[in-house]
């Protein structure tokens, strides 16, 4: 038997069912398998081997050790966010120097990815479109160090150029997290006077359209682009994705512009020598796709991209680290079948059961997401079958009242069986409850 560890900061329930659904080629292949964790809970259901809740600070060097305690041959980060995946870089690290193979991307590729200024200066030397920005130095502007009086000055004139309204980021993080609104000049002032300023930041000019995430997986220079997953149209600030539709369907002209984005990604992953997945947050508008940021690991895209393609992104990360990819499993993309996630107001058992039967239910679960509870449903349908779609949810609301009837409206439009329209009347909750 071969000893897999896999590692993982956030709830594994996420994973379900394409981690599961490895259970058989554990059994095929000899692979004893134990998941190390650091969130949430995980029973027998969850994961096909054992598992072992750990701190959630633990370090690199600890975890390591749990991993060569463990005697294991070789080892998978599941890891998000971008700060856990450059923990697991680091063990990636400390384990080539017992020779324990490890399916996670280098150190070097953790840390420019995680870099979002470095991140545009990628995008850029790959042809790849990125919104406008400016870094912005937080010790020059509060004037530790070299002092620069017209410093900013410079940083007003140089926003104003790039258009308001712009966004503050931090250098390091992801999910929105630290992210700032500014709508004009005056704004912009009162944030560079900010005494919180710790650390660089990138100023970012707004730009509007859809917003839409793509997984990209692979290694040795052979990838996988899966299709982009929508979400809806941008805001003023970050957009929580638990709270919207988010959806994988063909998509004219989109589809068609994407084409040569994808190939691009291609191209930058072998640059950069990707090992395993990353994803890609960007917008979308007037045939152009504006990437935001990439995220070094798995994302809450991979489950939709696997549902709709049926290109399991857990089996390539396990052929990776066995040597078997690109021949198992064989690279492949296109979209399959429509795939749909949306908000539930609660996961009764006669609403899943109900839903199971009716529909093509991949999962039903409540996500715990900073100690709050978000019940949420993934579920595919065949493309010939769309246009039902809309009547089988209808009927399921009226016994069940399980969603908004907006989300009924936006899933419509999304599968192609009505077409858009821009009053928004039709779109509000309808009052039933």
């Amino acid at each position: 038997m071969r000893r897999i560890a896999f590692l993982r900061s956030i709830e594994i329930q996420q994973t379900k069912p394409f981690l599961k659904a490895l259970e058989g080629r554990f059994r095929e292949d000899g692979i004893e398998a134990k998941l190390f964790f650091t969130d949430g809970e995980c029973g027998p259901d969850d994961f096909p081997g054992e598992s072992e809740l750990v701190p959630g600070d633990i370090s690199a060097d600890e975890l390591a050790k749990k991993v060569i305690d463990w005697d294991a041959d070789g080892v998978i980060s599941l890891s998000i966010a971008d700060e856990n995946a450059l923990r697991d870089a680091v063990v990636k690290r400390r384990l080539e120097t017992v020779g324990i193979p490890m399916t996670a991307h280098s150190l070097a590729a953790v840390t420019l990815t995680g870099n979002k200024w470095e991140t545009k200066r990628l995008l850029e030397r790959h042809g790849l479109d990125t919104p406008p920005g400016l870094l912005v130095d937080s010790d020059i502007l509060a004037g530790r160090g070299l002092r620069i009086p017209a410093y900013q000055d410079a940083v007003l004139i140089q926003t104003a150029d790039m258009g308001y309204p712009v966004i503050s980021k931090p250098l390091w993080d992801c999910m929105g997290a630290g992210m700032v609104s500014i709508p004009d000049a005056a704004a912009l002032e009162r944030h560079l006077a900010d005494d919180e300023h710790h650390g660089n930041f990138i100023l970012e000019q707004c730009v509007s359209g859809e917003i839409c995430s793509v997984e990209v997986v692979g290694a040795d220079g052979e990838y996988v682009v899966q299709p982009p997953v929508w979400q809806g149209p941008a805001e003023l600030g970050p957009v929580f994705n638990f709270g919207r539709l988010r959806y994988v369907a063909p998509r004219e002209p989109h589809d068609q512009d994407f084409a040569p984005v994808a190939e691009k990604l291609k191209g930058l992953c072998r640059e950069i020598g990707f090992t395993g997945s990353v994803g890609l947050d960007m917008i979308y508008e007037n045939g152009i796709y504006q990437i935001l940021e990439i995220n070094p690991r798995v994302t809450g895209t991979t489950t939709p991209s696997i549902a709709s393609t049926d290109f399991n992104t857990y089996d390539v990360l396990l052929s990776i680290l066995d040597g078997t990819w690109p021949e198992r499993p064989e690279p492949r993309e296109g979209i399959k079948r429509v795939c749909l996630q949306f908000p539930v107001r609660a996961l009764s058992a006669e609403f899943v059961a109900d839903a199971t039967r009716e529909l093509d239910l991949v999962r039903a679960q409540t996500l715990t997401i900073d100690g709050v509870e978000y019940p949420n449903i993934v579920i595919t349908c065949e493309l010939d079958d769309r246009a039902a779609l809309p009547a089988k949810l209808e009927s399921l609301r009226q016994r069940h009242a399980f969603t908004d009837r907006s989300f009924l409206r936006q899933i419509a439009v999304a599968v192609g069986a009505v077409a858009a329209r821009t009053d928004t009347n039709t779109d509000t909750e309808d009052g039933n409850g």
